[in-house]
């Protein structure tokens, strides 16, 4: 049974009525989380060009945007997907909405031809709900290479098979 909140839940492509909204949860969660820095700019190539490479979904209740994901093909390889970040406002956390946005992209990359899904996630504490939603769904750490972003800080690499 679904919690009321996710009934009430429609996933769906961004469009340009969401970007000011969806930009406004980008910068909220950019103070806390300095390695959401390009997603602005993902975000906004998906919606000015819905055919590129890169794609975003809104998660939306009542009118309101309360989470994201950033997505898209791997330019130049074949059936690989990429996962550059699920975000949904503090309010609303905990309520499955990361993970309808996780099934959407997940979808959408599957009719786009993707056969995987990778995701460059560095092992800083800031992402760890992220990296942890990720596994919970069947990601599975493929690589780390320690020191990557600064010492301390390694780049972990995950895969998921659609």
């Amino acid at each position: 049974m679904l919690a009321p909140a996710l009934k009430r839940l429609a996933v769906h492509a961004a469009r340009e009525e969401h970007l000011a909204a969806a930009l406004a949860l980008v910068e909220w969660e950019r103070d806390k989380n300095p390695w959401i820095e390009r997603i602005s700019e993902l975000l906004r190539s998906a919606v000015t060009q819905p055919d590129g490479e890169y794609r975003a979904c809104v998660a939306e209740r009542e009118g309101e945007i309360v989470g994201l994901g950033v997505f898209g093909l791997v330019a130049g390889s074949i059936g690989t997907g990429a996962l550059y970040s699920i975000l949904v406002a503090p309010r609303s956390r905990r309520a499955g909405i990361g993970e309808r946005l996780l099934f959407q992209i997940s979808a959408e990359l599957a009719s786009a031809g993707a056969r995987m899904i990778i995701a460059e996630i560095p092992g800083d504490p800031l992402v760890m709900r992220f990296r942890a939603m990720l596994l919970e769904h069947g990601f599975v750490e493929q690589s780390r290479i320690e020191d990557y972003y600064r010492d301390g800080i390694p780049q972990i690499l995950s895969l998921f098979d659609i």
